[in-house]
């Protein structure tokens, strides 16, 4: 087999968990050309991607005109790849179209119960059933794309790659140096996508002061979106109204300052992790940080930390909550406030003890 199409058209931690495919395809097929279609704004975090040869991409910022024109050139660009296979693992029309145009012998779906039709059907030529909900990983879903291409025993150990340029290491080291962190310091990146996933202010700042009383510097991050922004400032002002001023400990916000390129260097040079069900929590596990993770109504054991230095808190432990598919994303209501400041106190604790800074 000689090249490989990779199409995942879904966010940002979806993505990085596809890296975990990529790796099994080299290591199987060490000559073989793989190559990744995403959506534009998830391309960062394939940057420097060793196991990649090459990445294509849809911009959903086109409008009309414009983005026909485009997405038929990326449609005719496939098609003149002659890929040997083509493996889809989302649900979108536009990647399945892009899977049949590419007249690739091997053409592997996913199997979606919205997408049971002959016409979706007709666009591949293999297809993969999941388990039921719940009963394995994302990135053990992923990989059960491999099995049509005689590839299952590759897929065994295959872990998501994430690998942070020098460049932006070499800033984030800059930017730790001018805040004064020197030494261990725990990244905590409070807020998600969706506010059903995150917890409450108050208790995140209290967990903010546990650490800092222990001597540990803690850096805040949030995306530039302006709900983010507010809450990570809240959570720092209530932190410092709990903190010794006088103490060794920096506490920074670098809310909205991160690309994800940064973001992952900063996680790099990283004692520990801790925030919610979201991309950076799976950005931590790529690069194997300690973590403790707060979750909340989502199907946990298919999007927890991949990682065996995870501690994973889940809401519904100490409350009842919402089946994860009756949730309204557009709802504002944070679902994780039943969790209690000593259960997240008591897992840093065991993470600091078992991962000595």
């Amino acid at each position: 087999m000689r090249k490989i199409l990779v199409i995942k058209l879904r966010h940002h931690g979806d993505v990085l968990l596809t890296t975990a495919v990529y790796k099994a395809l080299k290591d199987a097929l060490p000559h073989a050309e793989v190559d990744a279609l995403v959506y534009k704004e998830t391309l960062p975090l394939l940057r420097n991607n060793p196991h990649l040869h090459d990445t294509l991409v849809i911009d959903r910022g086109l409008k009309g005109w414009a983005r026909i024109k485009t997405e038929l050139g990326l449609i005719l660009r496939v098609r003149r790849g002659r890929y040997d296979a083509v493996i889809h693992l989302t649900d979108q029309w536009s990647g399945a179209l892009i899977a049949a145009w590419s007249k690739a012998p091997i053409r592997v779906q996913m199997a979606f119960a919205k997408r049971d039709t002959p016409l979706w059907h007709a666009c591949f030529t293999h297809k993969v059933t999941p388990p039921p909900r719940g009963q394995a990983h994302a990135v053990e879903l992923n990989l059960l794309t491999l099995q049509p291409l005689g590839l299952k025993e590759a897929a065994a150990g295959a872990r998501p790659v994430l690998v942070p340029g020098q460049t932006e290491l070499d800033k984030a080291r800059g930017l730790l140096h001018e805040a004064g962190i020197r030494g261990a310091f725990v990244l905590i990146h409070p807020a998600a996508r969706w506010p059903f996933k995150c917890w409450e202010d108050e208790q995140f700042a209290q967990v903010i002061a546990h650490l800092m009383g222990k001597g540990l510097h803690v850096v805040l991050t949030c995306s530039p979106d302006p709900v983010e922004l507010a809450m990570t400032r809240r959570i720092e002002t209530l932190a410092r109204d709990l903190v010794d001023e006088q103490g060794l400990s920096v506490l920074v916000n670098w809310g909205g300052q991160m690309s994800l390129p940064l973001l992952a260097a900063l996680l790099q040079l990283s004692t520990y992790y801790v925030g919610v069900d979201s991309a950076p929590m799976h950005m931590a596990a790529a690069l194997d940080k300690p973590q403790v993770a707060l979750f909340g109504p989502s199907w946990v054991n298919e999007w927890r930390p991949y990682s065996n230095h995870a501690t994973v808190i889940w809401a519904g432990d100490y409350g009842p909550l919402p089946h994860p598919d009756s949730i309204n994303t557009d709802d504002t209501t944070r679902l994780l406030k039943a969790i209690p400041v000593s259960a997240v106190v008591e897992a840093v604790d065991r993470m600091l003890d078992k991962h000595p800074a």
